[in-house]
């Protein structure tokens, strides 16, 4: 990938500032802003070399466009991705593409009937360590695999406004985690078991969502998961995995490091855009190099992946709010 391309990125918030400067990073690019507040993409266009602002996707469309990254609120994604998907744009979309399985699909049925390639943001693909763990346990290194353990926990919670948009935990933060119960094992979730509480985050309940939620997956080769996932971890960002098996237990860290065994106190990071800067930048690189001709890496999400993860994340939430059974005296 070395033409230049005009790259858009569609809103231009915290996520998007990061995609803007990885792109800056990577060059040569022609970036192009767009939000739905104008100042905001102003001031992202202001801060990246060779950049300008679009007032709207059509505006973007209409003046041309090589790839599109989509940045925006959550309830923005399907607007936004149909519009540029339509239009004949290769599209990287942070997940999810929506919070519902009908819009999801919708979305990206449209994609394959345009022959439009349409990436979704699961960044943890690309991480070297989540890569290693994913490439030793299909190849058998653990021998059968029996459990797996994932932390995803927050250095803080986002503004509530911000949540009420996103879904609950289980669909924002926690979608992640069963994208990567299925990554990592090639399998897929057939059972899940949750619960949550608003701890920290009392404020939370009131939206029906938690900032502390634990869940327990069962999978179609019964092999079992047990994952958590919360708001508020005050020595730092905190996203680690495990797989363990009859020859051993294999772990991702923030380092990235894995080894049988290994374990200890782990690094913290500010949150995940310090934690997966490599990650992302990975993603960015193979997502402008398919955009520009070459081939699609095998590592990218797709659209299927973020149905299935979010067809286990609304499972965990309907679970979790259902009500827990008392433990009898």
């Amino acid at each position: 990938m070395t033409a230049r391309m005009t790259v858009a990125v569609v809103g231009c918030g915290r996520i998007g500032a990061m995609y803007a400067h990885h792109l800056d990073a990577l060059g040569p690019h022609h970036l192009v802003c767009v939000d739905a507040e104008p100042a905001r993409a102003e001031k992202l266009a202001q801060e990246t070399a060779s950049a300008t602002v679009a007032a709207s996707v059509g505006e973007l469309v209409a003046r041309g466009c090589d790839a599109a990254l989509v940045t925006a609120g959550t309830t923005a994604h399907p607007e936004l991705v149909e519009a540029l998907v339509e239009a004949g744009v290769p599209t990287l979309c942070e997940k999810p593409l929506a919070i519902d399985l009908p819009r999801t699909e919708a979305l990206g049925t449209l994609a394959e009937r345009h022959g439009v390639p349409l990436w979704v943001g699961f960044q943890r693909h690309f991480d070297p360590g989540f890569a290693d763990l994913r490439a030793r346990t299909v190849a058998g290194r653990l021998g059968r695999v029996q459990l797996l353990r994932l932390v995803s926990h927050d250095v803080s919670p986002p503004p509530v406004d911000r949540l009420r948009q996103s879904g609950t935990v289980f669909t924002d933060l926690m979608l992640h985690d069963f994208d990567m119960v299925r990554w990592l094992t090639g399998r897929e979730i057939v059972q899940v078991v949750a619960d949550g509480a608003a701890l920290s985050c009392p404020e939370l309940a009131d939206i029906g969502d938690f900032d502390t939620v634990t869940a327990m997956v069962r999978l179609d080769d019964d092999t079992l998961g047990v994952l958590s996932a919360g708001r508020w971890q005050p020595l730092g960002y905190d996203v680690r995995a495990e797989v363990l098996g009859e020859r051993g237990n294999l772990e991702n860290g923030p380092t990235g490091a894995n080894a049988p065994g290994a374990g200890g106190e782990a690094p913290r990071f500010r949150g995940y855009w310090d934690r997966f800067a490599t990650a992302y930048r990975a993603q960015v690189r193979a997502f402008l190099t398919m955009a520009a001709g070459g081939p699609a890496d095998p590592a990218a999400g797709t659209w299927r992946d973020s149905h299935d993860a979010l067809r286990c994340a609304l499972a965990a939430e309907r679970s979790a709010t259902s009500g827990s059974v008392p433990v009898a005296p």
